[in-house]
């Protein structure tokens, strides 16, 4: 294990964090623009043999965008990088095809035309597709897969899938795509030289996914016409027809799911699977074997936590997996590996998430990415031979430790006598300050300590913001998650109200300038909070978030009633008939009566999880109860996921709006 004083001494680790400066005035708090301006750093990716860091980057200076690939030597990570240009092209994603050539993934704008339709006129309209580049180390002649194949690419949004690397075959890779006049998705052997690609393998109606083992498909996934639920299929390397595993509820904004498969593992028919399975407390990484539908064993698991994801090598050796303590936190295969990291997150304070990206196949180099309430984020290489930490690239050079606000935990004793926790922002001002509680969505999901765009947006404005994990949130087990279940409208909104309160009985807080918001579960707790407790807050903020629980109900019930999606909500929220007068009474949109603060409602035309009729509903009661109510609807927006201008502009809107509320 090292820490920064034995580093230092040892002359190890000889950097400043480049985020971090000295200003002789005090530190001014970012404005909402440079808060939501792109990042510099996309992405990076380690090269197969562990020998090159690849960072992609853009540079703009006015209207002129330049995208450009630093190269980076692992051996020497001071030198100065070989730089490859890409061009003028929106950029998201890098890998490693070989050890020669990369893999950039870019959005592309395009036309479609629209064929006139009763009094509709024609016209074209400008969408965003995706696309998948091929360069070399030289950056010349860069090819876009299936850009030689007629009619490809000009029906498919997405033309960037890729299922499989395929490390052992140099020359490949393997990728999603619909072929010209079809709607069955297919897979795809890709020449990643010219681009070409082979059919080899045909989904069915409704296949979305397929994962692979030893470069063969192994597992697919078809989900129903709502895109809710998804059947998982297996089929054997010697099969010729696939065999029905399980039928599951799809990761969503509300569910997280309790069988997740994370990646292949060395057994054949052997995969690493996320999940509590029927009666364990907390998820854990176990093998499961897809020949006899059967956990073999559990491979990392933390008590108290839910292990969240894994590290799997391009091996398919199991490094580490993730779960979140404050922040992120991982069970090591190898017990040297927990050593190295806790030395790393010494040195940079224990101030930061320290996120494993990728690891070299001798396991001596790791690629890391770094973010916290003070950074967004830092990437780096990690020598685990030399115990050597050295810094790559800042994703927003701009936003500066000493400008952004501070986060501190909290624990929090509920009114039943349970501690959840719960995370405050601070600005860097004195005195009470206006408070803006902001439940997060889910609910089964939970806030962290990390960076947080919308809390450091409030604080940059002198507010304090309040996170609370309440009873129903995800990473703490079973028991917790189920602690919700059945209680939106009082004991989750109880929790909330126990942080607030715990916050205000500090003297931190003004009592007079209390607002409360959220997005999706979040907007439904905000709309609940001002029924609640209408003397507390002065401003609500409800983005995509739920009005009315029965009308959601009846929305769900197009899956039918013994759908396990349906069911799933019934054990959430309720039976819409049995339990009718509570969820009745649970809905803020039939208690408009009770709210005395204005309501600002944001929501997506296009969202898909949550219908935007809620939000319509709730305006229209508002509006008739004679209550101050604001209705913002997005055009081409769905639940999530939005355009960076588009959340700038709604994150505009919250801070107006609470400025008001405020004044």
């Amino acid at each position: 294990m090292i820490t920064r004083r034995a580093a230092v001494a040892a002359g190890m680790l000889p950097f400043v964090l480049p985020h971090s400066s000295v200003a002789a005035d005090a530190p001014v708090p970012p404005s909402l623009e440079a808060l939501m301006r792109p990042p510099t750093t996309i992405g990076a990716a380690m090269s197969p043999d562990g020998a090159q860091i690849a960072i992609l980057r853009e540079q703009r200076e006015g209207e002129a965008r330049t995208a450009y690939v630093n190269l980076i030597s692992a051996a020497d990570p001071k030198a100065p990088p070989r730089r490859l240009i890409i061009g003028d092209l929106d950029v998201y994603g890098i890998h490693w095809a070989n050890n020669e050539r990369l893999l950039i993934s870019v959005v592309l704008k395009a036309e479609e035309d629209y064929t006139p339709t009763g009094s509709f006129m024609g016209r074209k309209l400008n969408m965003s597709v995706r696309r998948l580049l091929s360069v070399g180390l030289d950056a010349a002649e860069p090819v876009m897969m299936f850009a030689a194949q007629k009619g490809y690419l000009k029906y498919n949004y997405d033309g960037g899938r890729v299922i499989d690397l395929l490390p052992d075959d140099p020359r490949s890779i393997l990728m999603a795509l619909y072929p010209p006049g079809s709607d069955n998705l297919c897979l795809y052997q890709v020449d990643i030289y010219s681009g070409m690609g082979i059919q080899v393998d045909r989904g069915s109606t409704g296949t979305y996914h397929w994962m692979t083992q030893g470069g063969k498909p192994v597992l697919r996934w078809d989900s129903n016409n709502r895109g809710t639920a998804a059947m998982l299929y297996w089929r054997g390397p010697q099969d010729t027809t696939w065999k029905f595993v399980r039928r599951m509820v799809l990761k969503t904004e509300w569910q997280k799911p309790d069988f997740e498969i994370v990646g292949a593992s060395e057994k054949p028919g052997a995969f690493y699977v996320v999940s509590r399975g029927e009666t364990g407390q907390t998820a854990a990484l176990r093998e499961f074997d897809m020949r006899t539908l059967t956990y073999e064993v559990t491979v990392a698991e933390q008590p108290g936590r839910d292990i969240e994801d894994a590290l799997i090598d391009d091996q398919r050796r199991f490094v580490a997996a993730s779960y979140v303590e404050d922040r992120v936190a991982y069970v090591f295969a190898d017990p040297a590996m927990a050593g190295h990291f806790r030395g790393i997150e010494a040195f940079l304070g224990r101030k930061q998430n320290v996120s494993l990206m990728d690891i070299s196949r001798d396991h001596n180099r790791l690629l890391i990415r770094t973010s916290g309430p003070g950074m967004h984020s830092l990437y780096c290489l990690y020598d685990v031979a030399a115990k050597k930490l050295s810094p790559l690239s800042v994703g927003k050079p701009w936003l500066t430790e000493g400008s952004l606000a501070t986060v501190e935990a909290l624990d929090v004793k509920t009114r039943d006598g349970q501690v959840i926790r719960a995370y405050l922002t601070v600005p860097r001002a004195s005195g009470p300050r206006p408070l803006v509680v902001m439940p997060h969505g889910g609910p089964e999901t939970r806030d962290g300590y990390d960076f947080d765009y919308y809390a450091q947006a409030f604080a940059a404005q002198g507010w304090l913001v309040l996170q609370p994990n309440f009873r129903g949130s995800g990473g703490y087990g079973r028991a917790f998650a189920q602690a919700g279940e059945g209680r939106w409208g009082d004991r989750m909104q109880e929790d909330v109200e126990d942080a607030v309160a715990q916050v205000l009985a500090s003297g931190r807080a003004d009592l007079k300038r209390v607002a409360i918001c959220g997005a999706s579960y979040g907007g439904y707790a905000a709309l609940m909070g001002a029924v609640r407790r209408p003397e507390l807050y002065r401003g609500v903020i409800s983005i995509a978030g739920v009005s009315d629980l029965p009308e959601m109900m009846e929305d769900e019930r197009q899956e039918g009633l013994d759908s396990p999606v349906y069911q799933l909500w019934v054990r959430r929220i309720g039976d819409p008939k049995a339990d009718a007068a509570r969820l009745a009474a649970a809905s803020p949109r039939r208690r408009v009566t009770e709210i005395k603060a204005p309501v600002l409602l944001i929501h997506g035309l296009d969202d898909d999880v949550v219908a935007v009729a809620q939000s319509r509903m709730m305006a229209q009661a508002m509006k008739s109860a004679g209550k101050s109510v604001e209705l913002v609807t997005l055009r081409d927006a769905g639940h999530n996921g939005w355009e960076p201008e588009m959340e700038l502009d709604v994150l505009k809107r919250c801070v107006d709006f609470l400025g008001k509320a405020f004044a």
